[in-house]
């Protein structure tokens, strides 16, 4: 097999997770492009976790798959851009991918990605991709499209990331000095990595959805959750954390692009603000499936009511309609509207109250 061929794909997974693992490799099995060169790569939590299950895995694909690799590493943190990094340090394909051990490529996706990168210059290549929503019994809810962009813009990248991390193929051969992923973050390290590669090098869009996100209601996506529900604190610090990445990601686009970031940021915001539906493709899934429940619970707080208070007189000053405490029927909606209440000025302010009454109120 040559190496000219090949494609490397950096498949992150974690012990427990062998059943994800084990059908990964299967879809591999029905790629059309069959120079592949799968490099799994496991995180520990702990140096007592062991890989048996998933050794024995990858040796039932070692027929199939020659070239296959495996690697671990030990962290009790989110290390995923540890994982990420093992594997490009150990990619000989001229080809470079990366995929989630529960995510799926449609048979036709790397082929179809590599022939347009043959056909032209470019360094890199994406396709659109599905997001696919799974309930807590394994079955499909819903395919939607809420990635899906007219064509390729840089402007638009900024702000905010619209190509899933198995979404894009890198060409190694034409690429220098794109480094490495930032290990520094453990959530957009993606992003933070394809904006720094499309700075350099303009990509090819293949107009073709040829993947899939899976999104399910069980929490077990591949991020470090031990539980599929989340209480008031924890709920509180997943938004911290997420607030402090997007401070993160901000800072790494002035550092690794230039100054003139926080300009086109601030006016492309004010042209065409994201709505909180497209924002759900980074909220946390644990939380769509218990927006309803985080709603009639913030409705129902003092703190709540003391926002309410001081809306009312805004919005009688303003001689504006009151608007109606509503849960919408479905969880997504009622997710943006929990994302939108997060994300008000009077909410980061009372926040720390509503945290510390959540907490009283489990003695009552």
């Amino acid at each position: 097999m040559g190496k000219n061929n090949l494609i490397s794909i950096v498949i992150r997974t974690m012990p427990g997770r062998e059943k994800f693992l084990d059908k990964c490799l299967f879809i591999l099995t029905g790629q059309m492009y069959k120079f592949i060169e799968p490099i799994v790569v496991v995180q520990k939590l702990k140096e007592e976790d062991s890989l048996e299950n998933i050794q024995s895995i990858v040796s039932k694909w070692k027929n199939y798959f020659e070239n296959i690799q495996l690697l671990n590493h030990i962290s009790a943190q989110d290390a995923r851009s540890r994982s990420l990094n093992m594997g490009m340090r150990a990619a000989t394909g001229r080809y470079l991918a990366f995929l989630d051990d529960d995510d799926k490529v449609y048979p036709e996706h790397y082929s179809d990605i590599i022939k347009r990168l043959l056909k032209s210059k470019q360094a890199w290549a994406y396709a659109d991709i599905v997001l696919a929503t799974y309930n807590i019994n394994g079955q499909l809810v819903s395919r939607t499209t809420p990635f899906k962009r007219e064509k390729y813009s840089f402007l638009n990248h900024l702000k905010g990331n619209f190509i899933p991390i198995h979404g894009f193929v890198i060409d190694q051969s034409r690429v220098e000095n794109i480094g490495s992923i930032d290990e520094a973050m453990d959530k957009n390290e993606d992003y933070e990595f394809l904006l720094r590669l499309a700075f350099k090098y303009e990509p090819i869009y293949v107009e073709n959805f040829s993947a899939e996100y899976t999104m399910r209601s069980d929490g077990t996506n591949t991020n470090i959750m031990e539980s599929g529900v989340l209480s008031p604190g924890e709920l509180y610090e997943t938004r911290q954390k997420w607030i402090e990445a997007e401070l993160k990601i901000k800072q790494r686009k002035s550092t690794n692009i230039g100054w003139w970031v926080r300009e086109v940021d601030s006016i492309i915001t004010a042209q065409t603000p994201t709505s909180n539906i497209e924002c759900l493709e980074q909220f946390d899934h644990t939380v769509i499936k218990e927006s309803k429940r985080h709603l009639k619970n913030i409705y129902k707080s003092a703190s709540w009511k003391l926002i309410r208070l001081f809306r009312k007189i805004n919005w009688k000053l303003r001689r504006r309609p009151k608007k109606k405490d509503v849960i919408p029927e479905a969880n997504t909606e009622a997710a943006a509207l929990l994302l939108e209440i997060y994300s008000s000025k009077s909410w980061q302010i009372i926040c720390p109250i509503y945290a510390i009454e959540s907490i009283l109120r489990q003695f009552k």
